[in-house]
């Protein structure tokens, strides 16, 4: 036997690989990307059915590339569609291709002669949209949940409406002595990285601080996110998959619904609370109104949006899934996705490659470890925390000052040492955080400086900062801190224990309260008051809505002080370390503990204690349940010059290789950045820059052109100026070469020509010219004689 699978690189593909080839089944498929050929290649080669004489040699081909993967259909007994959805093309391509098979895949298949061959589409539960939550909504039992029986009579909306079709061309293909089709409509899959719960499990995890929107379109048939969702984890899909293409016999239906029993009291509400719970701050929030819903549809990925607006309930209890699946070979078809969330966060986190980067960066004074901490902060979307930034988010918008301010404004300035009323600002705080802002508004009034904070008041600061759920969930930038192994072990205190136990209630999980209580008992109460409601629920239905809530109440969020799993260690020699203190002025030197006294003391400790931290982070052990290490290693980089800094292959390359190592892939973590809010934003500021490019062009042109044209009318007033000038200068010269020609013709030719011109006015001669000539020669004769 040998099994195609159309996308081995999905969850639902790799699962289904290693049951079946745990069962020394052969598994041939089709992957999207060239990149992963080999891998998957060897991942395939890697059991022993593939050591047969009959094994394929090329068990993996591209989706690209049809001849190759239809020849590995023709090899194949059974085929494998592993998303309907996605491409109902490629999957009827895939059907016809093994329909006909090929005459020349005869040897190969010698084997399986007695094996019928199947055809499997995976389909969804989305071909329903259209019915009624429930097949009969009044009973006297109560509501009557659809069953598997009732296929024929599935509405699709009409964007499903080609997917129904290709399900209805799948079964009729089917042939009681050549070939099985089987439709698997699976109910809203969770677990793995192709999860239809994607979009509030990644916004759980981006956004814990804010509520969690319940992504409920309103106009629908059920408010606030009421509906039921039928459900199937990936896990369990791959088993059911698994179970009917090994099935020696004929199943009696050929449309098979996989949906899990939890699902008929599951709402989208309980999922988004619980996520909320275990990854954010506890509350949900409604869609505002008509505005942020079409917001939310054109932002957000229809497929994505679509299918949480589902409002089905399904009975399966006597569906073929049960036939095929023993009850023990489920993992969480009677508990669902509610009873094992805190797994599927995991999975989520694991699945999408989402490694916290959880970094400490240590160093002398003016070592650079802010800038340092800020730069890694905004690339890698971590939350910065320094001393001063966990203060002013513990006593928020330097309350104390404010007050101050206000005072005088008002003509009403308070004593110097007056303490800030905190009760408008507390509500709504954990006892936690109002002890904390007890502390701070007494060392405040003070008047100390944050270098002053009581060693006892840091370390329960940071404490508390790093049992945060941003730092659960994406990591941190711990800038300068701790500064001593003794706050080290105590700001890290009972993570790094071999049980695991912490110190206190607050480290483990499963301590504290439960932040939705309020929330999920308001909800509650909502139901109870409805009675029968719009669907008249009761009985069973009702017992199942209770399961949700008491599951709901026993969720605990992660309360564990998050401890690194990177540490930079950043080293200068002392000259150029004071250097750069000098540089400061006065004011920013007391502002930053770098005066002479302070920097002194300062260096002195990082250089007693640094050897002892770093021995402290390599030799503990991380339990962690995601992100376990043992020790941690530590980059220390020595930085002689300040050219270092600026050197690509020594500083930069060496901090991004060591924050990106240890990922399922070569690629940097994902984190879901940038988000198409930040992509638009960056193509505004793009934009504008461009813009402002284009301006700063076009006035640079229109100087420089008008800088041209003086600098051109200077050259040609030079040229002329210069014309001028060797004109005058060659007139000069003429008149003095001529002058000595005039002073001959004066004294010799012109006495005698005169007097000649007159003597022709007085005589008037018929030839003037002649006699002109005459008397001129004449004349000269007199000369010559006079001489």
């Amino acid at each position: 036997m040998r099994v195609f699978i159309s996308d081995l690189s999905s969850t639902f593909g790799e699962q289904l690989t290693t049951y079946c080839q745990e069962a020394e089944i052969q598994v041939v498929g089709a992957i999207a990307s060239k990149s992963q050929q080999t891998l998957f290649k060897r991942k395939l080669q890697a059991y022993a059915s593939s050591d047969t004489p009959d094994a394929v040699k090329e068990p993996v081909a591209l989706l690209s590339d049809k001849p190759a993967w239809s020849k590995l259909i023709q090899k194949s007994t059974i085929v494998v569609v592993t998303s309907l959805a996605n491409d109902t093309k490629l999957a009827m391509e895939m059907l016809k291709v093994h329909e006909k098979r090929d005459d020349n895949a005869g040897e190969d298949n010698e084997n399986d002669e007695a094996v019928k061959r199947k055809f499997i589409a995976i389909s969804s539960i989305l071909t329903w949209s259209k019915n009624a939550a429930f097949a009969k909504e009044m009973s006297p039992e109560g509501p009557v949940p659809h069953h598997e029986d009732e296929f024929k009579t599935r509405k699709p909306a009409r964007k499903y409406a080609e997917l129904k079709t290709a399900e209805t061309q799948i079964l009729s293909a089917n042939r009681s002595d050549e070939l099985e089709t089987y439709i698997v409509a699976a109910g809203l899959v969770y677990g793995g990285a192709q999860s239809n719960f994607h979009m509030v499990f990644r916004d759980a995890w981006m956004c814990p601080a804010k509520d969690l929107l319940v992504p409920s379109i309103p106009g629908g048939g059920v408010k606030d996110g009421m509906n039921l969702l039928p459900m199937i984890s990936v896990y369990d899909l791959a088993m059911l998959t698994f179970r009917l293409a090994s099935a020696p016999a004929p199943q009696p239906k050929n449309y098979l619904l996989a949906v899990d029993n939890a699902s008929r009291s599951t709402t989208l509400r309980d999922v988004c609370c619980g996520l909320s719970i275990l990854l954010g701050n506890g509350k949900v929030r409604d869609v505002a109104g008509n505005d942020e819903a079409d917001e939310l549809l054109v932002e957000e990925d229809d497929g994505l949006v679509a299918p949480l607006q589902l409002h089905l309930c399904f009975d399966t209890q006597e569906a073929v899934m049960n036939q095929l699946v023993a009850p023990d070979e489920w993992k969480h078809y009677e508990t669902g996705l509610l009873g094992n969330l805190s797994f599927y966060v995991d999975d989520f986190i694991q699945a999408m490659d989402l490694r916290p980067l959880k970094t400490v960066v240590l160093g002398p004074p003016q070592v650079g470890k802010t800038r340092l901490s800020k730069k890694l902060a905004r690339d890698y979307y971590l939350p910065y925390i320094s001393m001063q930034s966990v203060v002013d988010e513990a006593l928020p918008a330097s309350e104390y000052e404010q007050q101050r301010q206000q005072a005088i404004e008002d003509g009403t300035e308070a004593d110097e040492n007056a303490t800030p009323s905190a009760a408008p600002q507390d509500d709504g705080v954990d006892e936690e955080l109002k002890k904390l802002r007890e502390s701070l508004r007494e060392w405040r009034s003070a008047n100390k400086q944050l270098q002053e904070l009581p060693e006892v008041l840091v370390i329960d600061l940071l404490r508390w900062k790093l049992c945060s759920a941003s730092c659960r969930n994406q990591g941190y930038v711990l800038d300068g801190l701790p500064v001593t192994e003794e706050q080290a072990s105590k700001v890290f205190a009972g993570l790094y224990k071999a049980n695991g136990d912490g110190e206190d209630g607050n480290d483990g999980e499963g301590e504290g309260d439960n932040p939705a209580d309020t929330e999920s008992n308001d909800k509650a109460k909502g139901d109870d008051a409805e009675g029968a409601g719009e669907d008249g629920e009761s009985g069973s239905l009702s017992l199942g809505k209770s399961r949700s809530k008491t599951l709901l109440a026993q969720l605990r969020p992660r309360r564990q002080v998050e401890a690194p799993n990177r540490v930079i260690v950043l080293h200068a020699p002392r000259a150029l370390l004071e250097s750069r203190a000098q540089q400061l002025s006065e004011e920013d030197a007391i502002a930053t503990a770098n005066t002479e006294a302070a920097f002194e003391t300062r260096h002195a400790e990082f250089a007693s204690q640094i050897e002892a931290i770093a021995t402290f982070f390599e030799t503990k052990t991380s339990v962690t349940a995601v992100d376990a290490t043992n020790g941690i290693e530590v980059l220390e980089l020595h930085l002689e010059s300040e050219d270092a800094y600026r050197d690509a292959e020594t500083f930069h390359d060496a901090i991004k290789n060591y924050l990106e190592q240890g990922g399922k892939t070569s690629k940097p973590p994902c984190n879901f950045h940038p988000t198409r809010d930040e992509t638009r934003q960056m193509q505004r500021e793009f934009e504008a820059k461009r813009r402002d490019d284009e301006v700063r062009a076009r006035k640079q042109a229109a100087e420089q052109e008008e800088k041209d044209a003086v600098d051109q009318e200077a050259r040609l007033a030079a040229e002329r100026a210069r014309l001028e000038l060797i004109q005058r200068e060659e007139t000069e010269l003429l008149e003095a070469r001529a002058k000595p020609l005039r002073a001959y013709l004066m004294d010799t030719v012109l006495p005698a020509l005169t007097e000649g011109m007159l003597e022709v006015v007085k005589v008037q001669p018929d030839d003037p010219i002649d006699y002109l000539a005459e008397f001129l020669f004449r004349k000269g004769r007199e000369m010559d004689a006079a001489t």
